[in-house]
C-alpha cells in the first residue's frame, strides 16, 4: 500500500505521528544533553571545591608558620598562640573528619596520599610544642652589655683606688647609682620589658639594684671624707719649727754669754724661708687655699723674728746686754710664739686631712669592695641566666631549622601531590565545554530535522486534505474526525514539550547560580593566596633583618673577644706593678725601721702601701679571671652565634621557598577562577539556547493548539458539507456522487475553497 492509497486519517496520524517522534528526540536529547552538563558541572565544581579546599590548607599551614616566625624573630611575641593538636587545627579536622572520607569517596586514588601526610603534618605540630617548650625571651645582646657594664664597675673602683693611693687632688666619679650607664638601664623601661621577661632575671635584678647603690653611696661617703694631703709637709714644718727653735737658743747662747752668735738673719735665706718661697709651696699654696692663708700670714712674724735677732745681735755689740735681753724675751720669743703657732695650725690642719684620707680609705676597703664584690657575684649570676635563656632561644632556632622547616616542606609537597592528583581526576573545562557544544549542536539538528519534517508533512498533507475537499466537493468525505483527534493529541504532545523545556532552563539557571557562586568563592581562594603571598615576603624581610642581627652580633663578640685580650694585657701590667710598688713597700719598711722612731709613721704608710700593692694584686687576679670567663663565654656565644646564623640562612631559604609555593598557588588560583570564568560563559550560552528551544516548543505548542482549532473548524465544515451534500447530518453513507450532490454543487465548491484558504493562508 503506498501513500497515495492511504486515507487522509492515516496520513494526518502518520504525519503528525512523525513530528511528534521528533520532538520526543528533541525533549530527550534536550534532557539528557543538558543532564550530562548538569552531571559534568557539578563534577567541575566539586572539583574545584577540593582544589581550593586543598589551596586553603597549604595557605592555612603557611599563616600558621608566619605565627611561628613571629615567635623566632619579633621580640614583642614570647608566646606561641597557635593550635599544636595536630588533630585540632583546620586541616586536621578535615584530614581526620567528613571531609576526607568525601574526598576519597570522589578521587579514590588520594587515599595513600592522604595516609603518607599524616606523619609530617604531625611532626610539624609537635614541632611547634617543642619550640614554645624551648624557647625564651631573651636579648642576644644582654650577655655582652652586662660584662661590659661589670667592665665599667671594675674600672670605677679602680679609678676610686687610683686616686686614694695617688693621693690624687679630688675623686671624680659618677655617685648616682641611677645615672652611671648600667643604672640608666637598670631603671628604664627596657630593663623593666627585660624583668617581665624570666622571674630569675627580675629577682636578681631587684638584688643588684640593692648591692649597686650601696657601692655607689660608698663612693659619696668617701668623697665626703677624702681631702687629699701633701706628703711630707708635716715633717718638712716640723724640722722648719726645730730650726728656728735652735736658732733661737742660739741667741739666746750669744745674750748670756755675751758673745756674737752665728744665725741667719736674712727671713728669706733660711731653710723655712727657702722653703716658703720654693715652686713646691706655691704648688700647695695653689691646691689649698687653708695653707695659703697660713703661710701668707707666718711671713710677718717671721720676719720679724729674723729683724729682732739682727736688733740683739747691735745691742750685744754695742754691750747693752739687758736691753738685748728684753729684745730677745719681748720681740724674739713673741714672734717664734706667733711662728709656731702658724706652724702647729699647719701641721694640725695637715693631720685633719690624713684623718679624712684615711676615713676614705677604710670605707673603700669595709663598704666599696664589699659592694663591689656583690655586685660583681650578682652581675655574674645575671649574665649566666642570660646565657642560659639564649641557650634556650638558640635550642628553639635548630628546632625550627631541623624539625619545622622539613617538615613544613613535606606537607606542602604532599598538598601539592593532592592537588595534582585531584586535577588529573576532575572533568577539565575544555572537555565540559566539548560536551555542551556536541549537545548544543544535536539538538540544533534534530529541531532542524523536526522543522523540516513538519513542513514537508504539512505541505503534503494540506494537499492530501485539498485534494480530498475537492473530492468532497463532489461527495462526501469521513477523514475530519481523525484530523480533529491528531490535531488534538499533537496540541497535547507540545504542551508536554514545553514543560519539559521550561524546567529544562530552570535547571541551567540553578547550575549557573551554582557557577557564580564557585567563581565567587575561588576568586576569594586567589585573593587569600595573593594576601599569603605578600605575609610570606613580609616574613622574607623579617628573617633577613634578624640574619643581618646575627651578623652584628657575631661581630660584636669577636670585637669583645679582642678587647678582652687587651684589657688581660693591661691587667697583667697592673699586676707586674702591683708587685713592683710591694717590693718598694718592703724597702721602704727596712729603711724605716733602721730610721727608729723617727722612721715609725713613715713604716706605717708603708706598710698600708704594701697593703693596697696586695689588695691590687688580687683584684688584677680576679679580674684576668673575670675576664678568661668572658673571653670563653664570648667565643662560645660566638660559636653559637655562627650556628644560628647558619640556622637564620636555612630560615631564609625555606621561606623563599613558601614564597614561590605561595605565589604558584596564587597563579594557580587565578588560572582556576579565568577557567570558571569561561565555564559561566559556556552555561550561559546553553542557557540562552535552551530558552530558545523552550519558546519554540512553546510557540509548536500554541501553533498545535491553533492546529486543533483549525481541525475542529475543518470537521464542522465536513459536517456542513455533510448536511448540504446529504441532507442528513448523522449519514454515514459513503460520498460517492449522487443527483442531490449535483444539486447543491455550487455550496461544495465555495466551501472547498475556504477550506484551502484556512489550510493554505
Amino acid at each position: 500500500m503506498n501513500w497515495k492509497q492511504l486515507t487522509i486519517g492515516k496520513k494526518i496520524s502518520i504525519g503528525f505521528g512523525i513530528v511528534i517522534i521528533l520532538l520526543v528526540v528533541l525533549g530527550g536529547l534536550s534532557f539528557t544533553g543538558v543532564g550530562g552538563i548538569v552531571k559534568n558541572a557539578s563534577e567541575v565544581i566539586d572539583g574545584k571545591a577540593l582544589d581550593g579546599e586543598l589551596a586553603q590548607k597549604e595557605v592555612d599551614h603557611l599563616n600558621w608558620i608566619g605565627e611561628v616566625n613571629k615567635l623566632l624573630t619579633d621580640e614583642n611575641v614570647t608566646k606561641l598562640t597557635i593550635q599544636t593538636d595536630h588533630t585540632q587545627c583546620g586541616f586536621g579536622k578535615w584530614l581526620y573528619g567528613k571531609g576526607r572520607k568525601e574526598a576519597e569517596a570522589q578521587v579514590p586514588s588520594l587515599a595513600p596520599l592522604f595516609k603518607e601526610i599524616e606523619e609530617p603534618h604531625r611532626l610539624l605540630h609537635e614541632s611547634a610544642i617543642d619550640i614554645d617548650k624551648a624557647f625564651t625571651a631573651a636579648d642576644p645582646a644582654l650577655p655582652g652589655f652586662i660584662a661590659n657594664k661589670l667592665i665599667d664597675h671594675l674600672e670605677w673602683t679602680a679609678k676610686i683606688q687610683e686616686a686614694l693611693l695617688e693621693n690624687a687632688s679630688a675623686i671624680e666619679v659618677q655617685t648616682d647609682h641611677t645615672l652611671c650607664a648600667f643604672g640608666k638601664w637598670l631603671y628604664s623601661d627596657a630593663a623593666a620589658k627585660t624583668a617581665a621577661s624570666d622571674v630569675t632575671l627580675e629577682d636578681l635584678m631587684e638584688q643588684i639594684k640593692a648591692s649597686h647603690k650601696q657601692l655607689h653611696d660608698s663612693a659619696k661617703k668617701i668623697i665626703k671624707f677624702y681631702r687629699q694631703v701633701h706628703t711630707g709637709l708635716r715633717n718638712t714644718l716640723r724640722l722648719r719649727l726645730d730650726d728656728h727653735r735652735r736658732w733661737a737658743a742660739e741667741v739666746s747662747k750669744g745674750i748670756i754669754t755675751q758673745t756674737p752668735f752665728h744665725v741667719e738673719l736674712n727671713p728669706e735665706k733660711c731653710n723655712f724661708g727657702k722653703w716658703l718661697t720654693s715652686n713646691g709651696t706655691a704648688r700647695i699654696n695653689a691646691e689649698d687655699e687653708r695653707l695659703k692663708d697660713i703661710f701668707n700670714q707666718v711671713k710677718q712674724p717671721h720676719k720679724k723674728l729674723h729683724e729682732s735677732a739682727l736688733t740683739i745681735k747691735n745691742l750685744i755689740n754695742s754691750g747693752n746686754i739687758q736691753a738685748a735681753a728684753s729684745v730677745f724675751n719681748s720681740e724674739t720669743q713673741g714672734c717664734l710664739k706667733a711662728v709656731s703657732d702658724f706652724f702647729e695650725q699647719a701641721i694640725g690642719y695637715e693631720e685633719k686631712l690624713m684623718k679624712g684620707r684615711e676615713k676614705a680609705i677604710e670605707i673603700f676597703q669595709t663598704e666599696s669592695l664589699p659592694a663591689l664584690n656583690e655586685t660583681k657575684e650578682l652581675l655574674n649570676k645575671f649574665q649566666n641566666q642570660a646565657q642560659t635563656l639564649l641557650e634556650g632561644q638558640y635550642k628553639a632556632f635548630a628546632i625550627y631549622g631541623n624539625q619545622t622547616a622539613p617538615n613544613l616542606k613535606k606537607v606542602q609537597h604532599l598538598l601539592g601531590e593532592l592537588r595534582q592528583e585531584v586535577k588529573k581526576n576532575m572533568l577539565t573545562d575544555k572537555a565540559m565545554l566539548d560536551a555542551a557544544t556536541a549537545t548544543k549542536r544535536n539538538v540544533a539538528i534534530i529541531a532542524v530535522v523536526a522543522i523540516v519534517a513538519g513542513v514537508l508533512l504539512a505541505f503534503v498533507i494540506a494537499r492530501g486534505i485539498i485534494s480530498v475537499l475537492t473530492r468532497i466537493s463532489n461527495g462526501l468525505g469521513e477523514g475530519a474526525d481523525q484530523v480533529a483527534a491528531a490535531a488534538s493529541e499533537v496540541s497535547s504532545s507540545s504542551q508536554s514539550m514545553a514543560e519539559g523545556s521550561s524546567q529544562q532552563a530552570a535547571s541551567i539557571e540553578e547550575t549557573s547560580s551554582s557557577m557564580e557562586e564557585m567563581a565567587s568563592m575561588t576568586k576569594r581562594n586567589a585573593e587569600n593566596a595573593t594576601h599569603a603571598d605578600t605575609l610570606m615576603k613580609e616574613s622574607n624581610g623579617v628573617v633577613a633583618g634578624a640574619n643581618k642581627s646575627m651578623a652584628q652580633l657575631t661581630q660584636s663578640m669577636e670585637d669583645i673577644s679582642k678587647a678582652s685580650e687587651e684589657t688581660s694585657k693591661i691587667i697583667k701590667t697592673i699586676d707586674e706593678i702591683a708587685f713592683q710598688t710591694n717590693l718598694l713597700a718592703l724597702n721602704a719598711a727596712v729603711e724605716a725601721a733602721r730610721a727608729g722612731e723617727a722612721g715609725a709613721g713613715f713604716a706605717v704608710v708603708a706598710d698600708e702601701v704594701r697593703n693596697l700593692a696586695m689588695r691590687a694584686a688580687d683584684a688584677a687576679k680576679d679580674t684576668a679571671e673575670l675576664i678568661g670567663g668572658t673571653v670563653k663565654k664570648v667565643n662560645e656565644g660566638s660559636s653559637i652565634a655562627v650556628a644560628t646564623n647558619e640556622a637564620f640562612n636555612h630560615v631564609t631559604e625555606s621561606s623563599q621557598k613558601v614564597a614561590r609555593l605561595v605565589a604558584e598557588i596564587s597563579e594557580a588560583s587565578k588560572e582556576q577562577s579565568r577557567g570558571i570564568s569561561q565555564v559561566n560563559t559556556a552555561i550561559a550560552e546553553m542557557d540562552c539556547v535552551v530558552q530558545k528551544n523552550a519558546a519554540n516548543a512553546e510557540e509548536s505548542a500554541s501553533a498545535a493548539e491553533e492546529l486543533s482549532a483549525q481541525a475542529e473548524q475543518l470537521k464542522n465544515f465536513v459536517d456542513d458539507l455533510v448536511v448540504l451534500v446529504t441532507g442528513n447530518k448523522n449519514s454515514n453513507r459513503s460520498f460517492e456522487a449522487d443527483p442531490p450532490v449535483k444539486k447543491f454543487s455550487a455550496k461544495p465548491k465555495s466551501l472547498s475553497s475556504n477550506l484551502k484558504k484556512l489550510m493554505n493562508p
